[in-house]
């Protein structure tokens, strides 16, 4: 799981919002990986062809799992991906 923060883009200096991102990521307890587009959403929307703004969960397999799901329902949706993924490792 990967999330890219937009949001730098609406600020006069990306690195503005550095301390911000990471109160926030701390706050939520959001400990995945974590990028951030620095020239905003307009970059973001360049790089990956989108053609709007939302959520995407994609699974490790590439299939699309949901779109602009939001709270207990992406909650729920990314841990049964990621025990889905976890069932999958062999034994050691």
């Amino acid at each position: 799981m990967v999330l890219i923060d937009v949001d730098p883009g609406y600020f006069k200096e990306p690195e503005q919002y550095l301390p911000q991102a990471r109160k926030i990521l701390t706050k939520h307890k959001l400990d995945w990986p974590n990028v951030i587009a620095a020239g905003g959403f307009s970059d973001t929307v360049r790089t990956f062809n989108l053609s709007g703004y939302g959520n995407i969960v994609v699974d490790a397999k590439g299939t699309v799992r949901g779109v602009n799901v939001h709270g207990k329902e992406l909650e729920k949706m990314v841990d049964v991906i990621v025990e889905s993924k976890a069932s999958e490792k062999p034994a050691r």
